[in-house]
């Protein structure tokens, strides 16, 4: 460099080149990029399809209710099994055939006599998602926004709510087949 001492050429040489005692250089770029690179993304992404199931089992006690035996009465009458990989959640809905009739609340009726039982649903549930373990009262008084589980961020995976129907055994009661239909529902949050 023309016109420069050694030690200015040294110092204007030092911003392009790094000598380093083992006699490798590094050149340094001018925009300050010691290693770049040229990148581009490659997104990756799948989907997952909701699948939210309900299966329920009617146990054989369902269809011999002790009706007319005295006193209180629980009776375990089927099994939810639920699996549903929506961690927001879901719940149980559950509904009566009979309920809205007069006198509102579920019952078992005799269609010939017009006879009725009352009784009320239960739902005993595991407790993930925060679940209550132990529903009572169910449909007893109301016929609408009957809640047997609520499950809410969680995936659940072969789990089983039991339900029971609840009732006082009438031994006044006329003969006859005294029905009524429970309905559970899934309804993803």
């Amino acid at each position: 460099m023309p016109g420069m001492t050694r030690k200015k050429w040294l110092l204007a040489g030092a911003a392009a080149v790094v000598v380093i005692g083992t006699g490798v250089g590094l050149v340094l770029r001018p925009d300050g990029c010691d290693i770049c690179q040229a990148a581009n993304d490659i997104l990756l992404q799948g989907s997952v399809a909701q699948n939210c199931t309900v299966d329920v089992t009617t146990e054989a006690a369902a269809g011999s209710l002790p009706l007319t035996t005295a006193g209180a009465q629980r009776v375990q009458v089927g099994t939810v099994l639920q699996n549903c990989n929506k961690k927001v959640g879901y719940t149980l809905a559950v509904t009566s055939a009979n309920c809205a009739a007069a006198p509102t609340g579920a019952k078992v009726v005799d269609s010939v006599s017009t006879e009725y039982l009352a009784y009320s649903g239960e739902f005993a549930n595991p407790t993930t998602g925060g679940s209550t373990a132990s529903v009572t009262g169910l449909l007893a008084s109301a016929c609408a926004g009957q809640t047997g589980r609520d499950v809410t961020n969680a995936k659940i995976i072969s789990e089983t709510s039991t339900v029971f129907v609840n009732f006082t055994g009438n031994t006044g009661l006329a003969a006859g087949t005294y029905q009524d239909t429970l309905t559970i529902t899934m309804n993803v949050k």
